[in-house]
């Protein structure tokens, strides 16, 4: 299997919010899987104590009393340059709460330009604090991390300064400093990576799902990632199929009003804490909401606010291999369907992935073309890169054209291919199902050698 299973290539430990009363790991359990840049310096200064130093204090705080005490945390980090060939994607620094009583709801990181600045520092002498880059909210009392992303500041390799204030009256964030060992903060980064490439797919008669995906694998010479599907809940892991250690993107449904009810919290909970953490797995949330929303089945306010409920359980089972990724229509992204693709965006901050669904449907006058790949893709890649979020195709798909005898479908996907290799695209799946809107699958000798190759 070409180029290896795992398409991200990254620094990274993702250290979830968990509410105390719920949590599902402790500090020093989610601790002890962790990973990442640790900071090389960092300390918290304090305004009532001008000349008082801290830098060894095993706790960051960003406090705001009325007593008077006011403070403010500075770290510094050194990035690597990224592997040869590779760019950074994104950037999150995560930081374990050291108290969990009167927590800021709101916390603040700001830009620091100068990096000369020492832990013997003091008030007195500290550096002076930039604009704010990354803004983190306490999604319950009690949480025990917190996370900024920090993707639009970290695009290359450098000394990277920050200081964390808090704007929230009586309260304090206070978190492990670097002398606390692996409660430590932690700045995960992300590399692109060559696409992968995978596969939409389903039993065929007298198949199991796991026999229909040895299946997928003989035909194109094994997939690098699998899609899978749920019409509801996601099943108990391992679910439908082992996939190994290949990257998984499954998509569940749930009544978007039901999730943010809290209907479902007991059982996603349990489903993020069980998965696997030695793949990747992109989670996605009612895939396609597009006409569910149109149709009036749930309201766009509540699929957005379900995905934020989602993305804070998931977030609690401190699992760095967990992806948030919606999945949208590509046509939601042309003028001609009348649609904004924000209306189903639950912000950055939910999301690791913005995936979309591409399929060529000409519908021209002339008909039987296969679109080129600037027209199926650069309006999806511009709504990435403007909310600096690794693009991914879930599903790819193209009938045979009329008149082709299945080389021109192979010329296609070659191009599509090549373009998203190009464009740094997560992965590309290829949507291989016969399908009520007619069959996709890559079954004639020169569309299945084209996907083949992709995967070799």
């Amino acid at each position: 299997m070409r180029r290896g299973t795992v398409r991200w290539f990254s620094v990274f430990v993702t250290v979830a919010s968990v509410s105390g009363a719920l949590s599902l790991a402790s500090p020093a359990a989610a601790a002890a899987a962790r990973d990442g840049l640790a900071p090389v310096a960092d300390t918290y200064v304090v305004a009532e104590a001008p000349g008082n130093v801290y830098g060894t204090a095993a706790k960051l705080a960003a406090s705001h009393w009325n007593t008077p005490w006011h403070s403010q945390a500075y770290l510094r980090f050194s990035v690597p340059a990224p592997p040869a060939g590779r760019s950074i994607a994104s950037a999150r620094l995560e930081m374990l709460y050291q108290k969990t009583e009167q927590q800021a709801s709101v916390t603040e990181l700001r830009s620091v330009a100068d990096n000369s600045w020492t832990e013997s520092m003091t008030y007195a002498s500290r550096p002076a604090v930039g604009p704010v880059v990354a803004t983190a909210t306490l999604p319950a009392p009690g949480a025990t991390a917190i996370s900024f992303d920090v993707s639009a500041t970290v695009r290359a390799a450098g000394t990277y300064s920050f200081a964390m204030t808090n704007p929230t009256a009586q309260s304090a964030t206070v978190v492990h400093s670097r002398e606390a060992g692996d409660l430590g903060p932690r700045l995960i980064v992300s590399y692109t990576g060559p696409t992968l490439c995978g596969a939409s797919f389903a039993a065929e008669t007298g198949e199991t799902y796991q026999q229909a995906l040895a299946r997928e694998d003989s035909l194109f010479g094994g997939l690098e990632a699998v899609r899978v599907f749920y019409g509801g809940l996601p099943q108990p892991w391992p679910g439908k199929l082992d996939a190994g250690n290949r990257p998984m993107v499954i998509s569940f449904k749930a009544s978007p009003g039901a999730v943010v009810a809290g209907t479902h919290d007991a059982a996603m909970r349990t489903w993020f804490a069980a998965a696997p953490r030695d793949q990747d797995i992109y989670w996605s949330f009612y895939h396609e909401p597009e006409d569910n929303i149109r149709n009036g089945e749930f309201t766009a306010a509540d699929y957005r606010q379900a995905w934020s409920r989602l993305a804070g359980l998931a977030r609690e089972a401190a699992n760095p291999r967990l992806r948030g990724t919606l999945i949208l229509m590509g046509w939601t992204v042309d003028p001609a369907s009348g649609r904004d693709w924000r209306d189903y965006y639950p912000g950055r901050a939910a999301l690791d992935v913005l995936a979309w669904d591409v399929y060529n449907y000409d519908t021209t006058a002339a008909k039987g073309r296969y679109l080129a790949p600037a027209t199926l893709l650069d309006a999806t890649l511009a709504v990435n890169r403007a909310e600096n979020l690794p693009h991914g195709v879930a599903e790819l798909g193209s009938h045979i054209a009329a008149g082709d005898d299945g080389t021109g479908r192979a010329a296609w996907l070659a191009d599509m291919t090549g373009y998203l290799n190009r464009h740094a695209s997560v992965w590309a799946l290829y949507f291989d199902l016969d399908w009520p809107t007619g069959d996709y699958r890559l079954r004639d000798p020169a569309s299945r050698a084209a996907w083949s190759a992709f995967c070799s």
